[in-house]
């Protein structure tokens, strides 16, 4: 009887494994410190995205299949954040009208700390605009965490290989 047991419990972790999948996204073009993504997400959901890693800061937009808005991340590795607390943080791109959200803390799947905040289908086609035409994004934490200053030379180049990639999204 052990020994069945032991084969039943090795074809529930392979059927475990195999539905909870992994993560595949693959690099379709990079400018500057930006870089554009596809592939799917860890459930297997479709994802699209843009992002930079400067040093130790990391920073994310990325569209789901299925969903009417962007999540936008951002990480740095020097963060001491608990899960789910609460971060006010503005946003402004040059001399545009400042962007509020607030974001939530969590963990990213290699353990450095992150926060995460939706931007809504209503705003999507200004906030993509400004991103996309700036050349300074300024984020502000509320005093809770040291501002950034991103450059944004590479972002104009990444909108075509996105839109393409979420046309593409099931």
């Amino acid at each position: 009887m052990g020994r069945l047991h032991a084969v039943a419990a090795s074809l529930l972790a392979v059927c475990l494994h195999a539905s909870i999948g992994h993560a595949e996204t693959k690099v379709i073009a990079t400018a500057g410190s930006w870089q554009a993504f596809g592939g799917t997400a860890r459930d297997g959901t479709g994802v699209c995205g843009i992002s930079a890693e400067i040093g130790n800061r990391y920073f994310g937009l990325k569209q789901f299949a299925g969903q009417n808005s962007f999540d936008i991340q951002m990480s740095e590795k020097t963060w001491q954040l608990a899960k789910d607390q609460k971060v006010g943080l503005t946003l402004q791109y040059d001399t545009q009208p400042t962007w509020r959200a607030t974001a939530t803390a969590f963990r990213f799947d290699d353990g450095d700390p992150g926060i995460e905040f939706a931007i809504n289908r209503s705003e999507l086609d200004r906030f993509r605009r400004e991103f996309r035409d700036s050349s300074l994004m300024l984020i502000r934490f509320g005093g809770l965490l040291p501002e950034w200053r991103l450059g944004l030379e590479g972002t104009s180049a990444m909108n075509g290989p996105l839109e393409n990639c979420i046309r593409s999204l099931k």
